[in-house]
């Protein structure tokens, strides 16, 4: 879990992100494609709803980060739930996206290099280290997604199978 001096790392260096956020989802997506040029064909040529889907995320994961941890046993909807929606997003990328793991690691080293481009100064290694662990969090939680959407391809019967 994160603690709350990382938490609050995370939340102060997004409210600086949020008026340069189309400049970060740039510097993203160059960065990635930098390290990773094969990548680029795994998108569309018109990158706008692409940005847009990974400032909402990271909005999404920073929300998250308010939940009260006394408020665990409450009912949350599904929509809301950051370990569901991350865990189908892992789903997403592996199945309909063909995505690779390996690229987990090119995205959060394009992720942090595009906060660090970003935020200057701000990004401090405090910051640094906070936004690396959620990405870490996140990217294992992705990745059992995909995991799980492989292990239940792996226990369906093969057609023809009478048992």
């Amino acid at each position: 879990m994160l603690s709350d001096e990382e938490k609050k790392h995370i939340r102060d260096s997004w409210r600086l992100v949020v008026p340069i956020k189309e400049t970060a989802a740039d510097l993203f997506y160059r960065r990635l494609f930098e390290l990773k040029p094969e990548y680029r064909s795994l998108f569309q040529s018109d990158m706008s709803a692409q940005k847009r889907k990974l400032v909402t995320m990271l909005s999404f994961i920073v929300k998250s980060l308010d939940w009260k941890e006394t408020a665990w046993r409450d009912d949350v909807s599904e929509a809301d739930d950051l370990f569901l929606v991350v865990l189908a997003m892992g789903r997403r990328h592996s199945s309909l996206y063909k995505i690779p793991d390996e690229a987990y690691a090119a995205v959060g080293a394009s992720l942090i290099w595009a906060l660090e481009q970003g935020l200057g100064e701000a990004f401090t290694p405090d910051t640094q280290q906070a936004w690396a662990r959620v990405y870490d969090l996140v990217s294992r939680t992705m990745l059992l997604g995909s995991a799980a959407l492989d292990m239940g391809a792996a226990v369906v019967a093969p057609e023809g199978d009478e048992s």
